[in-house]
This record gives structure tokens, sequence and C-alpha cells, in this order.
């Protein structure tokens, strides 16, 4: 009797799984799209998803679309303090950081904010408080701004007083196969800055982001695939990256102009 109760739920674990890593891949996935991408017949999936909906791991749109959800983002932070990605950016943002004496931080995109995964104080008298472990808007903030793509051409993105008064973002992005994955930035105080040492710390960014972009190239995070006997996804063949980021060869980078 127990051998017939227990495989029903490793197998429905198994395909939770697979639901939750096709929302976690594809943000703002529907219903038949994560059931194709699990194998699953879309009303098999739809009970899943409703649990996981339910428990908080995955989110529900207005317009019936799936996202991850505030109890997956509560759990992956505790596991951030050894991720990979934030292990291999540290000594590069601690080198920034005392070269520069300022605050830098490391951040990634969740829906429509952005987190800050680490953060390497600076050395400086003068410093704004911590904002390590926080989410912060994507429309106001130099990181968000780089997350969203929204800097053009240039290498790095400069918004002031865009989280907090008088405080200044200085953000680049980090690529993984032309695909932005990260932002490194800069939080300094309004008070330390003049022109010429944004444009000095805005070309620091985007040479160290340039450079952990290549670090992460030849060492990408792992991910674990699991060997499933249905046919392949054809979610696989159509979630390739469509937004090139590449940077420019102009040696004199432009800051993002902002209003904020």
């Amino acid at each position: 009797m127990t051998t017939t109760s227990t495989t029903p739920t490793i197998r429905s674990v198994d395909r939770a799984l697979d639901l939750l890593t096709a929302v976690c891949d594809h943000p703002g996935i529907t219903l038949s799209e994560a059931a194709r991408s699990a194998g699953l017949a879309p009303s098999s999936a739809l009970r899943l998803l409703r649990t996981l909906t339910e428990s908080g791991y995955l989110s529900r749109t207005p317009d019936g679309l799936y996202d991850v959800g505030p109890e997956l983002i509560r759990v992956s932070g505790r596991v951030l303090a050894d991720n990979s990605l934030r292990r291999l950016c540290r000594p590069t943002m601690t080198q920034l950081a005392a070269e520069t004496g300022e605050s830098v931080y490391l951040s990634v995109r969740h829906h429509d904010r952005a987190i800050y995964l680490a953060l390497v104080p600076g050395i400086r008298a003068i410093q704004h408080r911590s904002w390590e472990g926080q989410s912060i808007s994507l429309e106001t903030s130099a990181a968000g701004a780089v997350l969203t793509g929204r800097i053009g051409q240039a290498r790095y993105a400069v918004i002031t007083s865009g989280v907090e008064k008088d405080v200044v973002g200085i953000a680049a992005p980090i690529t993984l196969h032309d695909e932005v994955i990260a932002a490194l930035s800069m939080v300094i105080p309004s008070c330390h800055l003049n022109h010429e040492l944004t444009t000095r710390y805005g070309t620091m960014v985007a040479s160290c982001a340039a450079s952990l972009s290549k670090l992460i190239g030849d060492n990408p995070p792992h991910r674990r695939r699991r060997q499933r006997t249905h046919r392949p996804s054809a979610r696989a063949e159509a979630a390739q990256p469509t937004t090139d980021h590449a940077s420019p060869t102009n040696s004199h980078p432009k800051p993002l102009a902002s209003s904020l």
C-alpha cells in the first residue's frame, strides 16, 4: 500500500518542479506554454499551477500569465548567499569598491523590480544606508535602466535621486550570450561626485561589468537538467534572446540621460 500511494506523489512532485522551472525560465508564461514545456496536459498542469500559486511559489497576473511568486523569492534569497553568480562577481566588486571607496552592488531583475543580491560597502566616511536584499524600481534606478535595456548604445547608466534623494546610481550590464543577466552598480552620495568623476566611475563600472561578462561566459552557472521520456519541448527552440546588448566601439561612453 505504501508503494502505490507514494509513486503518484513522487510523479506529481516531479511534474510540479518541471512547471516551476518552466515559469522561472520564461516569466509571464501562459498555461498552454507551461503545460507544453513540462510535457503535461493543460488540465493536469492547471491543477499543479494552482497549488504552486496558492502556496506562493508562483503568482498569476490579472491577464492569466504565470510568474515567480513571493515565497520562491524568499527561499531563493537564502540560497543566494552562496550563489555561484555572487561568488564569481565578489572579487571584482571588492576591487572596485577598494579603488573608488564607494559601495558596489550586484542586482538582478524580478518582474517589475530589481533585487540587490550582493553589496561590497565603500570605505568613505559618508555612505548611504545598505540596500542589500532589498528590491528597487526598474523605472527609477540605474540598475533598472540596465536590466531593462534602456541604455541604448551607452555602456553604462547614470541616474540621480532615482531611488533615494541625493544619491547617484551608476550601473552597467553583465551579460551571458548577449543577454543581460545582472547589473553591476555603484551607489554614491551626490556630494562625492562631479562630472569628471562620474564619467571616470562610469567607465570603471562598465569595464568591470565587461570583465565579469567574460568570466561568467567562461564559467556559466550550472543549471541541472533532468532527463525526460516525453517529447522535447517546443519552448526550447523559441527561447533564444531577441535583444542584442552589444557594446559600441566608441571609447568615450555616454551616460544615460535621465530626469529621474
